[in-house]
């Protein structure tokens, strides 16, 4: 049993990064990040222990083998005794940890998880009970050619962001997906690694259900709807509310349990309209971007995480805020632009950056935005 508090380090950033330093200051333990970015919002916060800097764009090509090289000599190379625990803010950087499972595990606690099932969109859509399963399909062109309703189809990547480095969307309808764009996406991806999926008609914002597992068992429980997301419909939520799951827990345990899933994750459901039951949409084996809003209502996930690092028992923790908002309004506030609507925020809600103990991430989001921006777009340095 460890007598202190393991290290947690972050690979990545920005608000998901500082959600989880934040997180992780609050069961206290010390926090290392590593970004590939000049300007992190983590390295503002006062709860950060130490930056390491990758080359430009290492992070987003994670599978050629020099920038996985840098990166795992990076992360070996870090300062500190003992297992420390390793969190990514994406599904490529969570692939990158457990392809190189056998170097990091001498240094980092990764508890076995069957990537190849979760991530893997196809195979994970088999794997929920038939009641709760999405239509999803293979790319075929045949049956896309003679798809009379279009409309009512999305197209998106059977794993890791590709699709979205390829055409600047997580999911496009298929009667959006152009022959210029299909050309663009499909010199860069396998026709293979390309779904069809049915799209749900629905009136209810898509709930997302959050736990601590051990071994598919839920330890720690968060629940949180998305009033709205950027991009709008097939997006990341750019303002939520805390909401119980008492009913979705069942079906979220049970996928759980079939992967003897243990760690951190966030299942996505959305309501059918047609049928009334509740769809999986897909599993995030990982932090997701508002973890930190779990931690303010009341569940610390990664506290229980580390607890469970130490080897001390894990207490059950079900028993967060409902009805609790949190915006993100650097995302937020154009979405509404864009959308050329208004909604106002309820009064007391929790903002993504924004924290009255630790204000200067904040006052670099809102005075670097510009710089922070410009540095995203750069393209990486050539050879990679």
């Amino acid at each position: 049993m460890l007598t202190v508090s393991p290290t947690v380090v972050v690979i990545g950033n920005h608000t998901q990064g500082l959600g989880i330093v934040r997180s992780a200051a609050a069961a206290g333990a010390p926090v290392w990040a590593v970004n590939d970015k000049h300007l992190s919002l983590v390295r503002f916060s006062r709860w950060l222990s130490g930056y390491r800097r990758l080359s430009r764009g290492v992070l987003a090509c994670l599978e050629q083998k020099t920038a996985a090289d840098e990166l795992r000599t990076a992360l070996l190379n870090l300062p500190g005794d003992g297992p420390a625990v390793l969190l990514g803010v994406d599904e490529d950087i969570v692939s990158f940890i457990h392809r190189n499972r056998a170097e990091l595990g001498s240094r980092f606690f990764i508890p076995p998880v069957r990537l190849d099932v979760i991530c893997d969109k196809f195979r994970f859509s088999q794997l929920v009970p038939e009641a709760a399963r999405i239509e999803t399909r293979l790319w075929s062109e045949t049956d896309v050619e003679s798809e009379r309703h279009p409309q009512r189809f999305l197209v998106k990547g059977r794993s890791g962001n590709s699709f979205r480095r390829a055409t600047g969307q997580k999911a496009l309808q298929l009667d959006q997906f152009t022959p210029s764009v299909r050309d663009q996406l499909f010199r860069r991806l396998p026709a293979d690694q390309v779904l069809t999926q049915s799209i749900i008609i629905t009136h209810k914002p898509v709930v997302s259900v959050c736990s601590f597992s051990l071994n598919g068992r839920i330890a720690g429980l968060f629940g949180y709807e998305k009033l709205r997301q950027h991009p709008n419909r097939f997006g990341t939520g750019t303002y939520l509310r805390s909401v119980s799951v008492d009913d979705l827990r069942p079906l979220a345990e049970n996928i759980l349990q079939q992967l003897e899933f243990t760690g951190i994750s966030e299942i996505e459901f959305v309501h059918d309209s047609q049928t009334g039951a509740y769809k999986v949409i897909e599993m995030n084996p990982r932090t997701w971007k508002s973890v930190h809003f779990a931690t303010q209502c009341g569940v610390n996930l990664v506290g229980q995480l580390l607890t469970h690092m130490r080897g001390e028992p894990v207490a059950g923790n079900d028993a967060y805020l409902r009805d609790r908002y949190w915006a993100d309004l650097a995302t937020d506030i154009p979405q509404m632009i864009r959308e050329r609507k208004l909604w106002g925020y309820d009064r007391n809600f929790f903002e993504c950056v924004w924290n009255r103990s630790d204000v200067l991430p904040a006052l670099a989001l809102w005075t670097l935005f510009p710089f922070l921006a410009l540095e995203s777009a750069l393209p990486a340095r050539s050879g990679r």
